[in-house]
């Protein structure tokens, strides 16, 4: 039986209308039947908040009973929570789901965060205090001080007293920084005090296979005289030191200075300015290397020598043999040594005995102008270790702490540096490596040798070369292979008996002596020209010969013991035996090296 008021399904109104829309789902609470049923006393269930909320939003009225305005259903706000949590999402102004746009993702991202806004908040809240502050000082109101405006406070400087080991150790950096700038500067002076020549030639078509010497020191030490009467300033000593690119030994090649070689045109050399003139020196053949420096200076020589050896000069050093005297005055002295006593023909004795010796400027000078000297070696081997021992020894001492750290002393060595030194390519330490270098030819690592020569003189008097052997000689050294034998180049370096020929004359109290000694000195195979009386008796039996003749009186002087050397510069072609009260008869076969006989007094040691 149906209930009074009429049979009614569920969701059906008190009207008796069926009930459209979406019914009302939820979970039951407290026992409370939903979904539209009645309580059990006969009364409908109240409509949830959601049938409300969405009934309101539909018609335009809350549940409260105010109106607000409608949402169209196309425009509603999203729901901002995640499907599986209650957080809210990120909301987008597009429909749900719809991905964020760029313009979007940057105003999201220029959102202050929470550190930046309360920066700001902060920032506002000083402008504000501080501008209250000034409005209350304008009226003449004082404001208490809170502790936000008080400065932070410092942290509390700790002072830390420096030890004195770190003072030591500051004052002495200081130190040493203060002693290099003095010895660089002192340094930089000396060496712009060395007159600088144009004297390399690279470019010379005389350079044999330039690419396959390249590295290699090719060093060019030519040694002068001081001007003599007859003007210019002759060469003395010509020494290329060869310093190979790939190590190995040092080699010495001594050129005699009076080799006669083709000279080629040159610039015209003014030896007082030490500069070139504006004229060219015609070529000339069969002329002494000397001519070469005379007329054409370094660079005249130094392309002599690169078109005799083929090799590249790569540096060139010239010694005033008379200015290296005032040198070694300015430093105040130097030490040398020699392995055995200096005694020269001419000079007499420049070192009486074996040993270290001091020099000054005077001795100095006879030091590297002795050339005849008892028990040199051939080949000029002696006066060119005793030129490169006493470069060795003044620049050592020019270049030393107590020179370099002195302004006064580095000042007046430079006029005599400039007057003694020139130089292209080659600064005071470089210089000073090369004499080092070459100083002992018998020290391990150095090899000396000679240009090959002939004994037989062209006729103007020139040394000649042996051309086979000197071809020989240059090519293993541009080549970096071993050198020839030494014995092969020395060979006929020195005059046989049968090339010297010699004037006899007599100054003892004996008649007929000259005429006597001739005919023995003829049996032994020398050549005698012509035999008289001297103008008036002499004590000292002597070889009186001129500088290019020295070989030949190195040979007559083994052969007569009791004569001692005399050179006379001044003559050319010039060879005298002179037989005084002194001669004692001996009259002895020569030994075909006499350069080599057993020094009298032991070696000294030098190093």
């Amino acid at each position: 039986m149906a209930p009074a008021g009429g049979t009614r399904t569920p969701g059906t109104p008190a009207g008796g209308a069926p009930r459209t829309g979406t019914p009302i789902t939820g979970t039951p609470r407290n026992g409370t039947p939903r979904n539209g049923a009645r309580t059990p006393d006969g009364t409908a269930r109240a409509t949830p908040r959601t049938a409300r909320t969405t009934a309101a939003s539909t018609t335009g009225t809350t549940a409260t009973g105010r109106r607000r305005r409608a949402t169209p259903p196309d425009t509603a706000r999203p729901d901002t929570r995640r499907p599986d949590s209650a957080e809210p999402v990120s909301e987008t102004p597009g429909a749900p789901g719809t991905p964020e746009s760029p313009a979007d993702a940057e105003r999201r991202e220029a959102r202050p965060t929470g550190a930046a806004r309360a920066n700001d908040a902060e920032e506002v809240r000083r402008i504000d205090e501080t501008l209250t502050r000034l409005t209350a000082a304008h009226a003449g109101v004082t404001l208490a001080r809170t502790d936000a405006d008080a400065p932070a406070p410092l942290p509390e400087r700790v002072r830390v007293r420096p030890g004195i080991a770190q003072v030591l150790v500051a004052v002495l950096a200081l130190a040493v920084f203060a002693v290099t700038a003095f010895q660089y500067v002192g340094k930089a002076r000396l060496d712009a005090a060395v007159t600088q020549v144009t004297a390399l030639d690279p470019d010379s078509g005389a350079i044999v296979d330039a690419d396959a010497q390249a590295g290699d020191e090719n060093v060019l030490i030519v040694g002068t005289e001081p001007a003599g009467a007859a003007g210019g300033a002759p060469t003395d000593t010509v020494l290329l030191a060869h310093v190979p690119a790939g190590g190995g030994d040092v080699v010495g090649v001594s050129v005699p200075h009076d080799l006669e070689v083709n000279r080629p045109p040159c610039r015209r050399w003014d030896p007082a300015a030490r500069d070139y003139l504006d004229e060219t020196v015609p070529a000339q053949a069969r002329t002494p290397l000397m001519s070469a420096f005379q007329v054409g200076g370094p660079q005249c020589v130094t392309r002599v020598v690169q078109q005799l050896t083929g090799l590249a000069v790569t540096r060139f050093v010239g010694l005033d043999l008379d200015g290296i005297g005032d040198l070694v005055d300015a430093v105040g002295g130097v030490d040398v040594c020699v392995e055995q006593p200096v005694v020269d023909g001419l000079l007499g004795p420049v070192v009486p005995a074996a040993g270290t010796t001091s020099l000054n400027g005077v001795r100095a000078r006879d030091f590297v102008a002795a050339r005849t000297v008892a028990g040199d070696p051939a080949g000029g081997r002696g006066v060119l270790e005793r030129q490169q021992r006493l470069v060795t020894a003044v620049l050592e001492k020019t270049l030393s702490r107590e020179v370099l750290l002195d302004p006064a002393r580095t000042g007046s060595l430079g006029p005599a540096l400039g007057a003694a030194l020139t130089a292209d390519d080659a600064d005071l330490d470089r210089i000073l490596a090369t004499a080092r270098s070459v100083r002992t030819f018998a020290a391990e690592g150095v090899t000396f040798t000679a240009v090959p020569t002939s004994t037989e003189t062209s006729g103007q008097g020139n040394t000649l070369v042996r051309d086979a052997d000197a071809a020989a000689l240059f090519a293993a050294l541009r080549e970096g292979t071993p050198l020839p034998d030494q014995t092969v180049l020395a060979a006929g370096a020195g005059p046989a008996p049968a090339d010297v020929t010699l004037d006899i004359l007599n100054a003892s109290d004996q008649q007929g002596l000259a005429a006597e000694i001739g005919g023995t000195l003829e049996t032994l195979g020398f050549g005698v020209d012509e035999i008289g009386n001297a103008p008036q008796p002499a004590p000292d039996t002597v070889v009186r010969f001129s500088p290019d003749r020295a070989a030949a009186a190195e040979l007559l002087a083994a052969t007569v013991p009791s004569a001692r050397t005399v050179p006379d510069p001044g003559e050319s072609g010039v060879l005298q035996l002179v037989l005084g009260r002194s001669f004692d008869g001996v009259v002895r076969a020569p030994s075909t090296t006499p350069s080599a006989a057993t020094p009298v007094t032991p070696p000294a040691t030098c190093t």
